[in-house]
């Protein structure tokens, strides 16, 4: 005789494997399909919220103007700026509007952002103060991020104003506002809808298409409508701008156009240190939970390339840097070992190591990795995007973004190697303007004289 809760010890059993199950599917499926990463994402806005943060979005609701409100759910950041107040008491301020500054966290996009908030308040001339949207990481306290902006990039005394303390807060009316990022700026778009701060006074920092970053959807619709808001653009390249012109219509002046920044000195140091001797190494930069970054192609690429140099393969070392995942066969034994990611000095050793990078990436924004390659003497295989690649830099090779083109652009390039190249940088001018020439344009315009 079996025990009376025998049933229903095989029924648990049951139940926690099909549990198991699902949960691997789902994951699966999350890794594999932008969609449900999508879907994912909009469900923890929702049910993520802590208590707290719920109140905080109801208080935004009922503080929030009737014009503000009919934008409600859009996006997380919809009402984050609804609730707030102008006094022409207040002295002028330049607010940097972001997600979040987490020291250690801080990326090429923020990064660049808070060099355009320093490069803008010393031409208004008037005080920084960052204005956080999304709702704040534990223990990242004011104190901590004003440490950091004043020892990374030399600016004290920055007053900080998370989301948790928007609502109802006062601001200068006579203050300039900088969204960084289409979140932000949609938040800066219902704001000025409502007549809560003046539109002409908003710059837009634009650094890549930010549609693209999810499937056709509210959230891109949401985030192509903001540069459709009045603001004025300060773009990070004329290959971007050229793009958001076809795509969008609008007109964006050379004038506002600012050539990515890149790390000349430790380029030019990463080119003398190159040799032509030692193991060939190809470098990956990978990126798979990005997917305008191509991991999946790259890897195929990669194999494809693999195949296509039969035992002229061996002896290559394959690595990828970037984020971390499990290493991957490419064939013939050959292994793609993952580094994930590198500090800076370990990235540039790395660099100098490597006679060819594979980099990609879906959008219009000239991403660093291939230049940092080109400048210091590497040959950089990337994809095409929109006819935005082509004629950058001598070593930069752009094809089409499927496998057949980048393995035949990878194997060239893996049998031209030979003695190593020397330190080359952009052209002036080709990618953009200077962007301390790009700010004083901007403030003009947001300043008329």
């Amino acid at each position: 005789m079996h025990p009376p809760n025998a049933n229903a010890s095989v029924s648990g059993v049951q139940k926690a494997g099909r549990a198991a199950a699902d949960f691997v599917a789902m994951a699966g499926r999350y890794m594999v399909d932008s969609g449900q990463r999508n879907r994912m994402r909009e469900v923890l806005k929702r049910d993520g919220m802590t208590r707290a943060q719920r109140r905080i979005a109801a208080a935004e609701l009922a503080a929030a103007p009737a014009a503000a409100r009919a934008y409600a759910g859009l996006a997380a950041t919809s009402l984050s700026m609804a609730s707030i107040r102008m006094d022409a008491g207040i002295p002028a301020h330049l607010n940097l509007l972001i997600g979040e500054v987490v020291p250690g966290a801080v990326f090429a996009g923020i990064h660049t952002a808070i060099t355009v908030a320093r490069s803008m308040t010393a031409t208004l001339d008037v005080p920084l103060r960052v204005v956080m949207l999304d709702f704040t990481t534990m223990d990242n306290t004011p104190a901590v991020i004003s440490r950091y902006l004043a020892d990374e990039f030399a600016l004290s005394g920055v007053e900080i104003v998370r989301r948790e303390e928007l609502c109802g807060r006062q601001f200068g009316s006579a203050d300039i506002w900088l969204a960084t990022h289409s979140k932000t700026a949609h938040a800066a778009q219902v704001a000025s809808e409502a007549g809560i701060i003046d539109r002409a006074r908003v710059a837009y920092l634009i650094q890549d298409y930010e549609p693209g970053f999810s499937p056709w959807s509210t959230e891109s619709t949401v985030a192509a409508a903001t540069y459709h808001a009045g603001f004025v653009p300060i773009v990070n390249s004329f290959p971007l701008a050229t793009f958001l012109v076809a795509q969008e219509g609008e007109t964006v002046p050379d004038e506002l156009v600012f050539a990515p920044s890149f790390d000349l000195e430790r380029l030019a140091a990463t080119a003398a240190r190159r040799s032509s001797g030692g193991p060939a190494r190809v470098l990956f930069y990978a990126r798979p939970s990005k997917h305008r970054n191509l991991f999946q192609l790259g890897v195929s690429a990669l194999r494809s390339t693999v195949l296509a140099l039969g035992p002229e393969a061996e002896g290559i070392d394959f690595v990828s840097a970037g984020e971390h995942h499990d290493d991957l066969e490419l064939g013939r034994g050959l292994t793609l070992r993952s580094l994930g990611r590198l500090g800076w000095d370990d990235y540039f050793e790395l660099l100098s190591t490597s006679a060819v990078v594979l980099s990609l990436q879906a959008s219009p924004h000239p991403s660093h990795p291939p230049f940092d390659a080109a400048i210091s003497g590497a040959t950089a295989i990337t994809n095409d995007f929109a006819d935005t690649r082509t004629h950058l830099h001598p070593r930069i090779v752009a094809v089409a973004a499927e496998t057949t083109s980048l393995a035949d652009a990878l194997v060239a390039a893996i049998r031209a190697t030979g003695d190593a190249g020397g330190y080359l940088p952009v052209k002036p001018g080709l990618l953009g303007n200077p962007l301390d020439e790009v700010v004083r344009a901007a403030v003009a315009r947001l300043r008329p004289s």
